[in-house]
């Protein structure tokens, strides 16, 4: 269905009829703000709904090549805020909904949060019981984290750097052309280089991830002022770049998946520690032998292990949140 005539969502509805009020999920499906839809994700999310008992609101958007940022956020918040807005027709707790995000959707997900938790146009919304974002990718300002270095060119992964970088280009400026910039990682000046250092810090990435195929940036003098300044509104603003914003304190609890060959491996890592740091509840879950994508990959013929594994582990993560605090 479609939202005011305008948003596509898909919304799954229990069938079994309870007397009391049940849990509700949003989900953002993923494709680099340029592939990806509720169909395609429907197979998880109707799992997600089933075994968590929930409604569940999958959430479409238009694509960056049809309408650059802010579209799809736009669209990710339109919704979320019509479904809270209309939970009592669905039957659903207030106390219990949460935002869930895979990869691009990721960064949706994180963003809305950010945006229901301290804009004050949505003071009068639900609060959220928490929100989970899977391998997301949190910022377009570092292409150059030890997971992009060690990572990016895998040719066996669905999101390599080139790939990346490319979904980026087009989210920003609805076309291909900072995808270079991007990819070499010149799109931003000296100066900004050293304000957001602080948000971005390799430091907050344990060693262990950092022990192959890494090398410390060493100089931050490159970059492109002309370029950085057409972009800087964009590319710095916590609903483009959640992981950008500066205080985090007063944020639900989050999960973050990370996997290891992925990378935006480091963007949730980054995250989880920056949460931290800011008091926020955060369990996070770190797959070495898992890959990007591999929320879908969960039901035979086409599973992996760690495709079962991260689905049961976020089911039972979302089953604690919902029914056991």
């Amino acid at each position: 269905m479609r939202i005011d005539g305008d948003v596509l969502v898909r919304l799954y509805e229990p069938v079994k009829e309870v007397h009391t009020a049940r849990p509700a999920l949003i989900f953002f499906h993923g494709g680099g703000m340029m592939y990806g839809n509720t169909e395609i994700y429907h197979v998880l999310t109707q799992h997600l709904a089933i075994e968590l008992d929930a409604v569940l609101l999958s959430v479409g958007h238009r694509y960056s090549w049809q309408s650059p940022y802010p579209a799809a956020l736009e669209d990710s918040t339109k919704a979320t805020v019509w479904f809270m807005h209309h939970i009592h027709k669905y039957n659903v707790d207030a106390s219990r909904i949460a935002i869930i995000g895979d990869s691009a959707g990721g960064n949706l997900a994180a963003a809305v949060t950010q945006r229901l938790t301290f804009n004050e146009e949505f003071a009068d919304l639900p609060t959220l019981k928490f929100n989970a974002l899977l391998y997301p990718g949190l910022q377009a300002f570092d292409f150059l984290t030890p997971s992009f270095q060690q990572h990016g060119a895998k040719p066996s992964s669905i999101a390599t750097k080139e790939f990346i970088t490319f979904c980026y280009s087009y989210y920003v400026i609805g076309n291909d052309g900072l995808k270079e910039a991007f990819y070499y990682n010149t799109h931003t000046s000296p100066e900004a280089k050293s304000i957001y250092s602080k948000f971005l810090s390799h430091d907050m990435i344990p060693q262990k991830f950092k022990q192959n195929g890494y090398e410390p940036p060493k100089n931050k003098t490159y970059g492109n002022e002309e370029i950085y300044r057409d972009i800087e509104k964009i590319l710095v603003h916590p609903d483009a770049a959640p992981l950008l914003r500066e205080d985090l304190k007063g944020l639900p609890s989050t999960y973050i998946v990370t996997v290891e060959q992925d990378p935006l491996r480091d963007d949730g890592i980054i995250y989880r520690q920056r949460l931290k740091d800011a008091g926020v509840s955060v369990t996070w879950k770190h797959y070495e032998k898992g890959i990007h994508g591999m929320f879908q990959l969960f039901i035979d013929p086409f599973s992996i292990e760690a495709g079962k594994q991260s689905v049961q582990d976020l089911i039972e993560y979302a089953n604690y949140q919902f029914y056991r605090k």
